[in-house]
């Protein structure tokens, strides 16, 4: 595992506690939706920017919540990040305003690990949110800012 992987998994690990994480890292299944195989390229990337957007408002405001709010938050994490892993079509990068750096199609396992990791670390945040943790809550919104810091400065152009 990357070290940068098992730094996040670490993270999430103590604050959730190691048996709780091993069994969200089992049980999380991605979903994503069967509608956006049938977007345009250029849709694609128009979809994955709206999507990352999404996520970026959706955890500056996350420490604030909680509640079915909190929960709702993660919800539309998890979404996102299923939905993000299969809108990086291969040459995607090439469509007039997208940010993908080619790195992704030549990494494609490592970035895909990033988004499978976000899909992870939001449901962690759901269960924390979900059980009223906010200590737990707060560890997994740190660790979901990490993973898309890390993911945007190995594969994003700036």
């Amino acid at each position: 595992m990357p070290l940068h992987k098992l730094a996040i998994t670490a993270a999430v690990a103590l604050a959730l506690g190691a048996a709780a994480f091993t069994s969200f890292a089992q049980d999380v299944v991605i979903t994503p939706d069967p509608a956006l195989s049938s977007l345009s390229v250029e849709d694609m990337v128009a979809k994955r920017q709206e999507l990352m957007k999404t996520n970026g408002a959706t955890l500056k405001t996350a420490g604030t919540l909680s509640g079915a709010d909190a929960v709702k938050a993660a919800e539309t994490l998890i979404a996102d990040f299923s939905n993000l892993t299969v809108l990086f079509p291969e040459g995607s990068d090439t469509v007039k305003g997208s940010e993908a750096k080619p790195e992704i199609w030549q990494n494609l396992d490592t970035f895909q690990g990033y988004l499978k990791q976000g899909v992870v670390n939001a449901t962690a945040m759901k269960a924390a949110a979900e059980a009223g943790d906010a200590a737990a809550y707060g560890a997994s919104i740190k660790a979901l800012g990490g993973l898309c810091g890390q993911c945007h400065q190995q594969f994003r152009a700036s």
